[in-house]
């Protein structure tokens, strides 16, 4: 099916312009006129519309803006006042002028403070055939004054991501109409590494002149074996027609795709855990909060550093973590002070960008009432991410509606969930379409609260992390203010009443009501990193340094064990690529891994522990451990631990192949049945149900 997208921007300028008066133009002539969007300093613009080849405003058609102050020379120069050119946040529409049909010009464009910021839209007759927005200190734009054509269409984008896990995968993208006819239906297909094509004809779409759709085939990709795909996508009948222009009918995309994450938490309920340092202060970590994977082939590891308000926060990178050649590096945007101020976590989307959380009441850092926070995209390219790009920073995005961000989690493309420790909700970011690095277009933002969820934060040094379950939607949220874990369906809930936002527009800002939560977890001391895989849900324990595993299968999270790490101060966890848990803990500047020994021995081999089976299992009352063959019963030591690592059974065990445990009046649970002697030990688990 094809879905069409919210109208872009340009089809609302479409409108706009519809409603200007006409130029009486000559027969090779073709009206054009401009529309101009400032940002929040509109007395920064200036432009100069001149015929190809001039430089700016050598014979102009025509000048606008601050033409007092600005001009030409004017790009970063910081001279402008408000005094002169365009209102903040303003639509102008400049024109028309009967320019010559298949000429060529330039569109000279300056911003004053070296940020960028006005958005230019060319309307060459009723058709915004050209948009772009200034950056740094601006620049020229050069177009040639021609009519579109009646079909053509552009393949814009692929949206399968370029990373993928190994199941069958949905091809998707955005087309753009930049033909003079909507479209109704196209046809579309795709192959993989050149193989058998796949087409279907989309219909009943009305995709109007210069605006955007998004596509989905109905047909899901079904990649055979991990590895490296080469995918391509093409268009090419448009309502029955040939299109018109075929330069952009066509665009292709690697895609890799890993192995599915291991399941391994049984294997550290009943193994030896061992504790492994993956990285340490010498590498630039100063107060980890949080960790992430990237979205490769190779391990890599990024963990964001909280430091001070006044410097902003960094990252480490672990290239091929906890591999014999791993290599840490630290980066920091030069903006970082604001756009990653004091951060509490990090997220990954598969498209490769990521994105932080700032802990802070005011990004601006200028105290009093405001308030001017909340989550920040980034790209995770080096050659983008912490480089200069006008003065602005590297950052692809920022909205600003939640001060005390504890915590962030990615749910798809340029969306995620924060936990908000301000107004105390779980909120939803949807970037829309990132606005570029060091830009500041945030008018495609939407923001979801959920009003009805309370939640509060121990303060501001400990991060309350979530966990997204992709297949299930649900969201799992550590509240450690309130010493639980609550869960959210995030498919559930209506946006409602319309909210003010703060200081910036946005495209939607709505409160939420009806969601699907509950509390999932009660009775935590200070909870704040989780983690979820399979059936089993982590949560770490700041406090007592304690990682707890939970089995997450019905309406409440039931607890299997512990794992004590050693000192408080851990936060952030993952499951790795690798199905091993990975954590940070802020205090000891560390990055770690838990790995395990399996209990693989044989019976009555010198080194060994004992060999013996646990039955009835699961069991209602008690059960029986019978010693393997070969095994001679002398001096064993008969342990069980609760799943809270409480001592029930404590006894000698001689001269028998079998013992009888009886666990009646004990809590319902999994148990942990440890056999010891001078040769080692071994653990079983065992489940106490009346079900």
């Amino acid at each position: 099916m094809l879905k069409v997208l919210r109208l872009t921007c340009l089809s609302c300028l479409l409108i706009i312009a519809g409603q200007s008066l006409s130029a009486q133009c000559q027969s090779d002539e073709t009206e054009v006129r401009l529309i101009i969007e400032t940002d929040t300093y509109g007395y920064e613009t200036f432009w100069s519309l001149v015929p190809a080849g001039n430089p700016c405003n050598q014979t102009p058609i025509t000048t606008g803006g601050n033409v007092n102050q600005v001009g030409c020379n004017g790009g970063g120069q910081q001279d402008a006042t408000t005094a002169f050119g365009y209102n903040d946040n303003a639509t102008v529409n400049a024109g028309p002028w009967c320019l010559k049909t298949d000429s060529a010009y330039t569109l000279y464009h300056v911003d004053d403070y070296g940020d960028g910021g006005a958005t230019f839209t060319i309307m060459i007759g009723a058709y915004p055939v050209y948009q772009f927005k200034s950056v740094s200190n601006g620049g020229q734009y050069n177009f040639t004054v021609t009519l579109p054509l009646a079909n053509n269409a552009a393949l814009a984008r692929i949206g399968t991501y370029g990373f993928n896990d190994l199941k069958p995968t949905a091809v998707h993208g955005l087309i753009f109409n930049m033909g003079a006819s909507a479209i109704d239906s196209i046809d579309l297909s795709y192959s993989v590494n050149g193989g058998a094509l796949l087409t279907e004809t989309l219909i009943g779409l009305n995709v109007e002149p210069f605006t955007s759709a998004h596509f989905n085939f109905s047909n899901l990709w079904m990649p055979t074996d991990t590895g490296l795909y080469s995918l391509q996508v093409w268009l090419s009948k448009i309502n029955g027609n040939a299109d018109l222009n075929t330069a952009n009918d066509t665009l292709g995309k690697a895609v890799y795709f890993r192995a599915p994450k291991p399941v391994l938490i049984d294997q550290y309920l009943k193994d030896s855990v061992l504790v492994k340092t993956i990285g340490v202060a010498a590498d630039g970590l100063d107060q980890p909060r949080d960790l992430a994977f990237a979205p490769t082939p190779a391990p890599t590891l990024w963990v964001v550093n909280k430091k001070t308000e006044s410097s902003g926060g960094s990252t480490v990178t672990y290239f091929d973590a906890g591999l014999p050649t791993q290599d840490a590096r630290l980066k920091k945007d030069q903006n970082s002070w604001h756009f990653m101020s004091l951060p509490t976590g990090i997220a990954f989307s598969y498209n490769g960008n990521f994105a932080t959380s700032p802990g802070v009441l005011d990004a601006n850092h200028q105290g009093g009432a405001s308030h001017f926070t909340g989550p920040a995209l980034w790209n995770s390219d080096w050659s983008v991410y912490a480089e200069p790009s006008g003065g602005n920073g590297s950052h692809l995005d920022m909205l600003h509606q939640s001060p005390y961000c504890m915590a962030i989690e990615w749910e798809e493309d340029n969306v995620c969930w924060v936990y908000e420790g301000y107004n105390k909700n779980i909120v939803r970011y949807d970037f829309g379409e990132d606005h570029g690095p060091g830009n500041d277009d945030h008018s495609d933002g939407i923001v979801h609260r959920y009003t009805e969820i309370a939640v509060n934060r121990i303060d501001d040094n400990i991060s309350n992390h979530l966990a997204l379950d992709r297949e299930s939607g649900w969201l799992y949220i550590v509240d450690n203010g309130n010493k639980r874990v609550l869960r959210l369906d995030i498919h559930s809930g209506t946006p409602t009443s319309n909210l003010t936002p703060y200081a910036e527009p946005l495209h939607e800002y709505k409160a939420v009501t009806g969601a699907d939560w509950s509390v999932y977890i009660d009775s935590l001391d200070k909870p704040s990193g989780i983690a979820v895989i399979g059936d089993y849900l982590l949560v770490s324990d700041y406090g007592t340094g304690e990682i707890i595993f939970y089995d997450r299968s019905g309406d409440e999270g039931v607890e299997l064990g512990r794992f004590d790490t050693g000192p408080g101060g851990i936060m952030g966890i993952e499951i790795g690529p690798d199905g091993k848990i990975w954590y940070v803990n802020t205090t000891q500047n560390r990055v770690y891994q838990l790995d395990y020994t399996p209990f693989t021995v044989a019976a009555n081999e010198p080194g060994n522990g004992p060999v013996f089976s646990v039955s009835p299992n699961p069991t209602d009352e008690a059960f029986e451990v019978r010693f393997g063959a070969g095994n001679v019963v002398t001096d064993y030591r008969l342990r069980v631990l609760n799943a809270l690592g409480q001592l029930v059974v404590d006894e000698s065990v001689t001269g028998h192949s079998s013992v009888r445990v009886d666990l009646s009046g004990q809590s319902e649970g999994y148990y942990f049945v440890q056999i010891a002697s001078d040769k080692g030990s071994r653990t079983e688990r065992v489940l106490l149900s009346s079900r």
